[in-house]
């Protein structure tokens, strides 16, 4: 099978060098030295991108928009000029669903099949074989390109047979995970700014109903001192715009999602457009005036207990409106239950929340609304006396609020879900 990969960043060339391996591989990019790392794996060099498409069978994309997409295959010397019936274009791009599936009928007319397979997880899991790919297309396109997927990574699903649902359903993995980031990352400043310290924070987040996929990864790996991804901080608010577009298109309310965009918009143009996702880091830290770094000054586990459950509650309204989205979207609850338990989506709330949303349930979480409103109600007092903005968890404290007054003093703390069991 003659297999071609245009698109060699920080992510193609990651997921392209697995295809070098063991194919007959060809590559094009605009960074002559990336083709050139390839052509040392033992890959050869295309000319044009038409000449890429005449010598596969199978061509893959990976580049940072759709728009980027349409113009390699339909420009003055784009891969459709080399396209020609029974081929098949596999999209790796985090891009726009409705324009995916534009392409996808436009590719039709010339007998090309497509289907999208947009990536999860990260280079350091995508140079280890670990990231996991969420695919969407018609039958005859995923039984060839499932064998290509998986020499990349063993972690390969299949969503639906409907072009554009797997970047619909990264989107709402993207919104998840992002949603986690800012609102954990605000919390952690607010203990650091009360003297507690990162190590024992980050401890206790990971040990109990907390836990999501930035205590586990970014703080785990600030405490240890190390970077734990490369991922251009530009490219997550693009997949944010994305997300939040979808959610206006099927009338959801996405106000985590917004508030994370947000904020990382702002350390966009602060940064600059080179930085990273790492660095929503260094963002909080001067959003802040603190560093998230440093030993404990003060013993207070009261405020170490408000901490956690106000990340167990932001953790269950980033994970409830996204999964609401995906629903009106048109995502089967199943498929999405059985992905995002695996990616950047997961925390030990979307442990709870899946299975239940899978069954058309609502998840029974041992909290009470009032412990809730009283967790957040004291943070945002906090901070207030300390001087920190706390963005996120006071729109969490909002939530709440509104939910007791629809639900009622004694509602459990599961039955805030965004109504996606209505759905």
């Amino acid at each position: 099978m003659r297999i071609g990969y245009l698109g060699l960043g920080a992510m193609g060339g990651a997921l392209s060098a697995h295809l070098a391996k063991g194919h007959d591989l060809t590559v094009m990019d605009r960074n002559p030295a990336a083709v050139a790392a390839l052509v040392d794996m033992g890959a050869k060099a295309a000319s044009s991108a038409a000449d890429l498409a005449r010598a596969c069978d199978i061509i893959l994309l990976c580049l940072p928009r759709t728009s980027d997409v349409r113009e390699a295959l339909f420009a003055s010397g784009g891969l459709a000029e080399g396209l020609s019936p029974g081929k098949l274009v596999i999209d790796q791009t985090s891009g726009n669903p409705g324009q995916t599936t534009k392409i996808a009928a436009d590719l039709a007319k010339q007998g090309v099949q497509m289907m999208d397979a947009p990536v999860s997880g990260g280079i350091p899991a995508a140079l280890a074989g670990r990231v996991t790919i969420i695919a969407s297309g018609p039958d005859a396109a995923w039984s060839r390109a499932e064998p290509v997927l998986r020499a990349m990574t063993d972690k390969v699903f299949r969503c639906s047979p409907r072009v554009g649902d797997g970047q619909a359903l990264k989107l709402v993995n993207n919104a998840i995970g992002a949603g986690y980031r800012m609102a954990t990352l605000e919390l952690v400043a607010l203990g650091r700014a009360a003297g507690l310290g990162l190590a024992p924070m980050v401890a206790t987040l990971n040990a109990g109903p907390a836990a999501n996929f930035t205590s586990r990864n970014m703080l785990a790996g600030l405490v240890d001192g190390r970077s734990t991804t490369n991922f251009a901080l530009s490219l997550m608010v693009k997949d944010l715009n994305e997300a939040l577009a979808l959610g206006v298109a099927t009338g959801s309310s996405m106000p985590m999602t917004a508030g994370a965009r947000s904020l990382m918009q702002m350390g966009l143009h602060l940064l600059g457009a080179a930085a990273k996702l790492d660095d929503v880091i260094p963002l909080t830290e001067r959003l802040a005036g603190v560093s998230l770094t440093g030993d404990q000054t003060t013993a207070s586990k009261p405020l170490l207990a408000q901490i956690e459950l106000a990340t167990v509650v932001c953790n269950l309204i980033a994970v409830s409106e996204c999964l609401a989205m995906g629903r009106r979207f048109g995502l089967s609850g199943e498929e999405m239950a059985r992905i995002l338990a695996v990616g950047s989506a997961w925390s030990a709330v979307s442990d709870d929340i899946l299975p239940a949303m899978a069954k058309g349930s609502r998840p029974a979480l041992r909290w009470s609304l009032k412990d809730a409103e009283k967790a957040l109600s004291a943070l945002s007092l906090h901070a207030a006396n300390l001087g920190l903005p706390l963005v996120l968890p006071q729109m969490a404290l909002a939530y709440v609020q509104d939910a007791r007054t629809w639900l009622g003093g004694k509602a459990n703390l599961g039955q805030i879900t965004f109504g996606y069991d209505q759905v």
